[in-house]
């Protein structure tokens, strides 16, 4: 390859990347002035909000990211890939962002290049996403059906939606179906060997995924208590009922959110924020949790996606066999 090819090569590359962050800008701007613009309608000023909370919120919301970003990673080893932990996290949460791009396909895009150089294949980074991803989100629809099941007996329509959402998300995660669908969408034929590899999870570890990514869930409904806390300087939000509720609103609300395919969920998650919350903290306020929310959890997101970005290392040099 000439000098000339080499820096033509560069320069699109420098352009696509270019392209990429004003794509996922312009995403996220949407997603702020959608939020300013809620907030401004409930005449709610910013000046009342209690700052500490809104840190708590966020780091309940990045650690309930953590185990589904590990997962993935155990996901990676176990189709015989060697990205380093660092980096698989690195590239967990800066694909994150790609959500507020509508179609959410920027989210493999952004994943999957930034462990490309890793030598972690195309064809077997998106299977894992897509396995890691549904997941996540049968796991998510489990835990809010099985809090709405027991402490809200008059919302039996919801717990029911989200069992059903359960379901939809976590039949393709059965290996024997899973291994069916990668064939039929070719990653077989990029990766003949690796997909059988799936067996080796078992039981065991499935149920671990499992447990381990409640627990996340756990915190980002945490998350949606803590921003309650932000906005109510009259009370602490500690009865255990109304934390169980925030744990089923944040986690019922996200894959809600996920399966309507709007950018970051926009507008579905609210609604469903909105029909849990109201009941027991009021309409104002519950909107304008879900509104706080929305802003801290974006917020929360660019920064560690910054500050991952920034303090890995060099990939390594080699390619792996996976095209």
């Amino acid at each position: 390859m000439t000098t000339g090819h080499r820096r033509a090569k560069k320069l699109v590359t420098l352009a696509v990347k270019m392209l990429v962050v004003a794509v996922i800008l312009w995403g996220m701007q949407r997603t702020v002035r959608a939020a300013l613009d809620d907030l401004a309608e409930q005449q709610w000023s910013v000046t009342s909000l209690r700052p500490a909370w809104l840190v708590l919120s966020g780091v309940f919301y990045l650690g309930g990211l953590l185990p589904s970003a590990l997962f993935w990673h155990r996901l990676l080893l176990l189709f015989g890939q060697s990205a380093p932990l660092s980096r698989t996290i690195r590239s967990w949460y800066v694909g994150s962002l790609g959500k507020y791009v509508p179609g959410k396909a920027t989210v493999i895009v952004l994943r999957t290049a930034l462990l490309r150089r890793d030598g972690v294949g195309i064809a077997i980074s998106t299977a894992t996403i897509f396995y890691e991803t549904l997941t996540t989100m049968a796991v998510g629809a489990f835990v809010a059906g099985a809090i709405l099941l027991v402490t809200m007996h008059h919302n039996w329509k919801l717990a029911l939606f989200s069992l059903a959402l359960m379901a939809v998300a976590g039949a393709p995660t059965i290996p024997a179906i899973f291994k069916r669908l990668a064939r039929l969408a070719g990653i077989e034929r990029a990766a003949p060997a690796a997909i059988d590899r799936l067996d080796h999870l078992g039981s065991r570890g499935l149920a671990r995924a499992w447990g381990e990514i409640a627990v996340g869930w756990c915190l980002v409904g945490l998350s949606i208590w803590a921003s309650l806390c932000a906005i109510d300087g009259e009370s602490s939000h500690t009865v255990p009922a109304e934390i169980a509720l925030a744990i089923a609103a944040g986690a019922l609300s996200v894959v809600a959110g996920f399966v309507s395919f709007m950018p970051g969920g926009l507008v579905v998650r609210d609604a469903v924020m909105l029909e849990l919350l109201a009941p027991t903290v009021g309409k104002g306020s519950a909107l304008v949790c879900a509104v706080v929310a929305r802003l801290v959890w974006l917020l929360s997101e660019v920064m560690i996606s910054i500050i991952l970005y920034f303090i890995n290392g060099q990939p390594r040099r080699d390619i792996g066999t996976d095209r």
